[in-house]
């Protein structure tokens, strides 16, 4: 048995396309899924969509028990460990790694976009849980970096990039030059700029364009349809699955996006992505993919960047072709380091 932990069951599809890749990795290695256990907010919807086992991830009696029967506790993908969206995120994820290790199960911390942590009690915590890993993979070179600082042997840490990167990408894509997606999730700032977001949704649409907000995670569904309110052609995709929502994405032309799988979405179905800033690793993301990005700070020029994006769509999807080439060699880092130590 190996028990998985990451933000599972929350209907992100960002994490369930990790957990996704992963689970497939875990089978192509000689797991079954039968022995790859889930720790997941919806235990029923994970059985379902991922054919695993699952237990209540908040059930501490249940999880305790199931370690002693367990070969490897594998803690990611994704941003567990950082204290700025959460504060809780820390020392729930590395609490579990502690129980693992006090129950003498080897820990694999995998596929990790590590920080911003500001904490210094946190900061040291995440150091000494990786210290104690069995091995550990993370995806940028700001996680990278972050390890180094915090005096982890680079020796140790497989540098790859987001596992959702193995997915095929999409080719030969035919672009609705007229479809725009658009995607926010709840942020701080939301009431002060949700009147910008309503204008430029009526201004895209005044001049022809289709508009689709693309619910990708918990919230996200609320505030388009505040924005449908003021603009009733406004089409809201909600309650997506990862298989519904690759034809929506798929002959898209341009993706606006706040969470990081929305611009991996984007590219993987060659759709031009354009970042919008809420946190550091959807800048970082954006960097990978040499594609632009808009901080929330800048939202008033969201209508120019747009033009932009679009007047050099031929230049942008170059780059990011480019890039996503090189990151789906990356990604694969992430299976061949779980190849080296569970095999």
């Amino acid at each position: 048995m190996i028990m998985v932990s990451g933000y599972y069951g929350f209907h992100n599809l960002g994490d369930e396309a990790i957990l996704a890749v992963l689970c497939q990795d875990l089978v192509d290695l000689g797991w079954s899924r039968q022995d790859i256990l889930v720790l997941s907010q919806d235990p029923d919807q994970t059985r379902a969509d991922h054919g695993v086992t699952a237990l209540p991830r908040y059930d501490l009696r249940q999880i305790l028990r199931r370690l002693g029967s367990t070969s490897f506790f594998l803690s990611g993908g994704g941003s567990l460990l950082q204290d700025v969206t959460s504060k809780r995120s820390i020392p729930y994820y590395l609490g579990l790694v502690e129980a693992a290790l006090w129950r003498r199960v080897p820990v694999i911390m995998y596929g990790q976009g590590l920080g911003p942590v500001q904490s210094r009690t946190l900061r040291s915590w995440v150091g000494r849980a990786f210290r104690r890993s069995l091995a550990c993979s993370v995806r940028d070179e700001g996680s990278l970096k972050f390890l180094l600082d915090l005096g982890i042997s680079r020796e140790t840490i497989t540098l790859a990039a987001d596992p959702v990167f193995q997915q095929t990408p999409l080719q030969g894509v035919r672009h609705d030059e007229k479809r725009l997606l658009l995607n926010l999730r709840p942020y701080r700032g939301w009431q002060e700029h949700r009147q910008i977001y309503l204008e430029y949704v009526r201004l895209w649409r005044s001049q022809g364009f289709s508009l689709e907000f693309v619910a990708l995670g918990p919230g996200d569904a609320a505030m388009g349809r505040v924005l449908q309110e003021g603009c009733p052609e406004l089409v809201v995709h909600h309650g997506l699955t990862l298989k519904t929502v690759a034809p929506i994405v798929s002959g898209a032309n341009l993706f606006v996006s706040m969470r990081l799988h929305g611009l991996i979405f984007a590219v993987l179905h060659d759709c031009l992505p354009l970042g919008l800033v809420y946190d550091p690793k959807v800048a970082a993301i954006s960097r990978q993919l040499n594609t632009p990005c808009l901080e929330l700070a800048d939202v008033q020029g969201l209508g120019r960047e747009v033009v932009h994006v679009l007047g050099r769509a031929a230049e942008h999807r170059l780059n990011y072709r480019r890039a996503l080439d090189v990151l789906q060699g990356a990604a694969m880092e992430n299976r061949a380091m779980l190849a080296r130590v569970l095999r």
